[in-house]
């Protein structure tokens, strides 16, 4: 009974030793695996490796699964500044392990506010700032880790397409709990309106001189002192000894009007105004001339509370993306931006700020916020660089000497910052500088202007304050700038010339010197996510665009917008932010997408000199490996003015009230939050 017993539990193992067999035989067959194993036993025994078991290590993770994310953790770090940015951690499945593919830091937000606000202001933005950091990492340790869990990191665009439409149904919350709230009060003043005796609006009641009617009013106003009327969209208004009286629906056709080429501000959720005033002199109208219109800057888009995720975790994706296929991060970049990595790569200029100046530096200059020096084309950086930084040190020498050590401190750009009363003064003492060193301008080093012109310019009087009390009018500031790159030809690259809002006369600048010198624009162009579905136009152009990666701009967009208006002609900027860190990233951006200039802030700090460092490198092994693409020269777009536009109907109405004869005329046109 015993040995029956043992013979039957024999059989048993026996079967189901033979089944497992086949399971076995069945699965490894099913993936390929003795096919595999042959043709690699057979082709290493020939290849001869001195690391058997490393060749087989590479043979075979050609065949494993790609990489997927497992988890997305953010935490706050610091930038070189001290202020708190994000950190983040994208951690993958590799090779059925859990691995830490990126950790990135992000640089903090640039702030809105000049650095002469009051500090209240200062100290209710820093606030701000610190509160959408907050939610900035509370989003990504909840919704994004799970909204990207199980997805590749190589998927840039489709990550990014995820975690910008998170951020869009936040704002799309937003709007509509905003506009709940203003239907919710604008019934509750109804109410209100309707108990009070006297308050209905079709009841007669002294007027005050100062109400804002309603357009049809207006319209019917017979005041034969000053009269403009409300026709296809013109402005609507009545204006009677100086005080301010326009219908808010007027209003909105009139700001849209008048910032004509430039998208619609109703979107934005800011006050601004219009001033219409005649020329009182100093221009070119002199004293009772033509009204000078001040369009208003256009209301910055409003940022979800958060916002900032999306540029940390699009960055710490990238980076992942790259590590999980084994390349350089800007050979990633390249393969999404080209859709395969070239052949060659390009080297980005550096564009290294020396002074940094403009309206809250010392001194009676304004115009200028950095002067920069830039490496040239067709030489290595491995040559231009030192030289860079060769003449920040022989400044510094020459400042100390005459202000002493406190002069060699620099910003939080990491530039100098010196008292000018001149522009020509910050150029004088770079290229004095060149000269003692034996270095030519213009051939061995180049010179950039970020001129910010947004930040000097006065709303009261409609001009440009170039020097302290010393105002111009916008086509007064061309001949200027016209006068100075002509007398310092090394000046290759100015950023942001006008507001944008000044095309005419942006363009005007740009057909005299667009030949010789980039016209870049910044402040003037909308964040990429936005600009890569508008329109490019003739109406206004420029040499160049400056990106950054910051709040709601992903590799993507960037990417996305940088083709596009490189196809219509435009150079590539990547720029630093003012609260850098020394995580090197953009220096591999900058290389794999092709950016002709990068521009890294001073030529001190360590989030600087990392940047440049790193471009050094990555220059040294392209050739190395004979992959460096040769500089070539600049080449400058030429920009000329766009024909002028048809006369439509109606037109010559408004050519007959613009051009009648007024004295202490003024406009004042409030946006109404439609928010």
């Amino acid at each position: 009974m015993a040995t029956t017993e043992k013979t039957m539990a024999s059989v048993k193992e026996a079967r189901e030793l033979y089944e497992l067999k086949q399971k076995a035989a069945q699965f490894y067959a099913e993936n390929g695996v003795p096919a595999k194993m042959e043709d690699i036993l057979n082709s290493m025994f020939y290849d001869n490796p001195n690391d058997v078991y490393g060749h087989l290590a590479n043979y075979f993770q050609g065949f494993a699964q790609p990489a997927k994310i497992t988890s997305v953790q953010a935490r706050s770090a610091f930038d070189a500044k001290g202020q708190r940015t994000i950190l983040t951690d994208i951690f993958c499945s590799v090779n059925n392990k859990t691995k830490l593919l990126a950790s990135s830091v992000n640089s903090s937000v640039s702030p809105l506010l000049s650095e002469l606000a009051k500090p209240e202001e200062l100290d209710d933005e820093a606030k701000d700032r610190e509160a959408g950091l907050e939610a900035a990492i509370n989003i990504i340790n909840k919704e994004i880790a799970s909204r990207l869990q199980g997805l590749q990191p190589t998927a840039q665009a489709d990550i990014d397409k995820v975690i910008t439409g998170y951020i869009g149904e936040l704002k799309a919350a937003e709007d509509e709990r905003i506009a709940r709230e203003a239907e919710t009060q604008a019934n509750t003043e109804g109410s209100d309106n309707e108990k009070k005796p006297g308050s209905s609006i079709t009841k007669d009641k002294p007027k005050s001189g100062n109400e804002v009617p309603e357009e049809k009013d207006m319209a019917e106003d017979k005041d034969p002192k000053v009269k403009e009327t409300v026709k296809k969209g013109k402005v609507s208004a009545r204006l009677k000894k100086g005080s301010l009286r326009a219908g808010s629906r007027a209003i909105s056709r009139a700001a849209s009007k008048m910032a004509t080429g430039f998208p619609s501000a109703a979107r934005h959720n800011v006050h601004s105004h219009v001033a219409l005033r005649p020329d009182s002199g100093g221009g070119k109208g002199g004293k009772g001339g033509a009204p000078v219109v001040v369009v208003p800057d256009e209301p910055r888009e409003r940022m979800v509370a958060g916002s900032v995720c999306l540029s940390a975790t699009s960055q710490a994706v990238c980076q992942a993306g790259a590590a999980a296929d084994g390349n350089e991060v800007y050979e990633h970049v390249a393969a999404l931006r080209f859709g395969q990595a070239p052949q060659q790569y390009r080297m980005p200029l550096p564009m290294v700020t020396i002074f940094q100046s403009g309206r809250a530096a010392p001194g009676k200059s304004n115009c200028v916020k950095e002067y920069m020096l830039v490496s040239p084309p067709g030489k290595l950086l491995n040559e231009s660089v030192p030289k860079i930084f060769a003449v920040y040190n022989d400044v510094v020498k020459a400042i100390m000497g005459k202000n002493g050590i406190v002069a060699r401190n620099v910003t939080d750009l990491g530039a100098l910052m010196v008292s000018f009363d001149r522009p020509e003064q910050g150029l004088d003492m770079i290229q004095e500088s060149m000269t003692r060193l034996g270095l030519t301008p213009g051939e061995d080093l180049y010179l950039g202007l970020n001129l910010a012109g947004h930040e000097i310019f006065d709303y009261e009087k409609g001009k440009y304050e170039v020097v302290t009390g010393q105002q111009k009018a916008a086509d007064d500031v061309i001949d200027f700038w016209v006068d100075i790159i002509t007398r310092y030809p090394a000046i290759i690259a100015i950023i942001d010339p006008f507001r944008k809002q000044e095309g005419q006369q942006w363009m005007s600048l740009c057909e005299k010197i667009s030949e010789k010198c980039y016209i870049l624009g910044d402040n003037v162009w909308h964040r990429p996510g936005l600009l890569k579905d508008e329109e490019l136009t003739d109406t206004f152009r420029s040499s160049g665009n400056v990106y950054r990666l910051e709040q709601m701009n992903t590799i993507t967009n960037i990417l996305e917008c940088a083709k596009k208006t490189e196809e219509a002609g435009n150079e590539t900027v990547l720029s630093t932010n003012i609260g850098d860190t020394t995580d090197v990233f953009l220096a591999d951006m900058a290389v794999g997408m092709n950016a002709r200039f990068l521009k890294v802030g001073g030529a001190s700090r360590g989030e600087r000199v990392s940047k440049l460092n790193r471009l050094i490198s990555l220059e040294l092994a392209l050739q190395g490996c004979g992959t460096l693409a040769p500089g070539g020269d600049f080449s400058f777009p030429v920009i000329t003015l766009p024909p002028p536009p048809e006369p439509e109907e109606g037109d010559a109405e408004e050519a007959e009230v613009k051009d009648s004869p007024r004295k202490n005329l003024f406009l004042a046109i409030y946006f109404i939050d439609l928010q």
